[in-house]
């Protein structure tokens, strides 16, 4: 019997695998849920579903954003071995440097209002809009929130206006149903102070100009700050050799870029922490070994202008002016390169002029390179997608 039974259990079995396999969960099938339907199951096999080959020149505009940090640290490095031989004077480098960072922010303040000239309009349009669909904006009658339709308008726009106006009705009403000697409430009782006493006064100035004002706040209480500290700073790294500055301070710079964020968006904010600390502590640790405070609070001025200012105004050049981008990319490569071969040859004008032409041609060399051999590495990418795999959902944009 139980042999029998096994033989129809497998018939069974085997008529209901024969009907058509369906990859439903709502409604029940003649499968067990682990059932796997060998004809179809590479149906659907994608490879390399959102593949997008890389072209050339493309991948030469974006490595300008990694020449341009490297080349900066290059010139932050020649400028402190400069300095620290008394080859040049600290005042003048970060006097060049703070006048080139007052041209950068000039300019992204005009492209701020720049912005600003361009949403104005459009914020204009918008409220137009809306009122043309409501058919303007009704007087509320008197019984409703307390507003007497004679008022005027320039009364209603005052803050504190609705809570007066409320207190003037209740005060109203109150005085019919009152009886003689109860005290009651009158309109001029109630005054804009008494009732926001915590509002603050409205600034004379506007929003770009308080923001510049901030800007100018913050640039005087860095220096200030850098003032106090450098007699701090000079004494810092006394009892430590130099060599062990020079690694500390290498690898610190090696940090730097390995962990700079090199994203391209065009929002102007702070570049990675990582980075930006790792630069800066490498320039306090090698600020420790110039001789005065004079040359500790220059490099460390000009390390706060290199790395930590003049990534946001590159970010912001590249959104707005590619070729102010590209052109960017070209001084910095000239600068950096002459000015390396100075320091490791020891010349002069004729010494600095080859550095320009072999640092250029080696950048372009380099980044040409890499370019080609990024491109050579797509074949072999091999990214599968198919039915086993978790489903993505689909979002769709927010419904304004």
């Amino acid at each position: 019997m139980s042999a029998r039974k096994r033989k129809e259990r497998a018939r069974s079995a085997s008529r209901r695998r024969k009907g058509h396999y369906k990859k439903l969960l709502w409604f029940r099938q003649p499968f067990p849920d682990n059932y796997t339907d060998e004809k179809t199951f590479l149906d659907h096999l994608q490879r390399n579903p959102r593949f997008r080959p890389y072209e050339f020149w493309s991948l030469m505009a974006s490595l300008t954003v990694i020449v341009q940090h490297v080349a900066s640290v290059v010139i932050f490095c020649c400028s402190f071995v400069a300095i620290f031989q008394e080859r040049v004077s600290p005042v003048s480098v970060v006097g060049w440097a703070s006048f080139c960072s007052f041209l950068a922010w000039v300019l992204w303040d005009y492209w701020m209002g720049l912005e600003e000239a361009e949403v104005a309009p459009d914020t204009g349009k918008e409220a137009d809009g809306k009122e043309g669909a409501s058919g303007g904006s009704p007087i509320p009658p008197p019984e409703q929130g307390g507003l007497d339709p004679t008022t005027p308008q320039t009364d209603r726009g005052r803050p504190g206006y609705a809570l007066g106006a409320s207190a003037s009705s209740l005060a109203s009403d109150s005085s019919n149903t009152s009886k003689a000697g109860v005290p009651t409430m009158t309109p001029g009782s109630t005054t804009t102070e008494d009732l926001l006493p915590y509002e603050e006064p409205a600034s004379s100035l506007s929003p770009r100009n308080q923001q510049r004002l901030a800007t100018v706040k913050s640039a005087l209480l860095i220096y200030a700050a850098l003032l106090g500290l450098s007699p701090i700073l000079k004494s810092l790294t006394r009892s430590t050799t130099s060599d062990s500055i020079w690694a500390f301070s290498t690898w610190l710079l090696c940090m730097n870029v390995a962990f700079f964020d090199y994203s391209s968006g065009p929002g102007a904010h702070l570049p990675a922490s990582i980075s930006t600390n790792s630069a800066l502590m490498a320039s306090t640790v090698l600020a420790s070994r110039l001789p005065s405070t004079t040359h500790v609070f220059s490099l460390s001025l000009f390390s706060i202008e290199v790395f930590g200012l003049f990534p946001i105004f590159r970010r912001q050049l590249r959104a707005k002016s590619p070729y102010g981008h590209l052109a960017l990319t070209v001084v910095l490569v000239t600068t950096a390169g002459g000015s390396l071969f100075v320091v490791l040859t020891g010349g002069g004008r004729v010494a600095y002029i080859a550095g320009v032409i072999l640092g250029s041609l080696f950048t372009f060399i380099a980044m040409g390179v890499c370019s080609w051999w990024l491109i050579g590495l797509q074949k072999y990418k091999n990214e599968i997608y198919g039915p086993w795999d978790p489903a993505r959902p689909i979002i769709r944009p927010r419904w304004d």
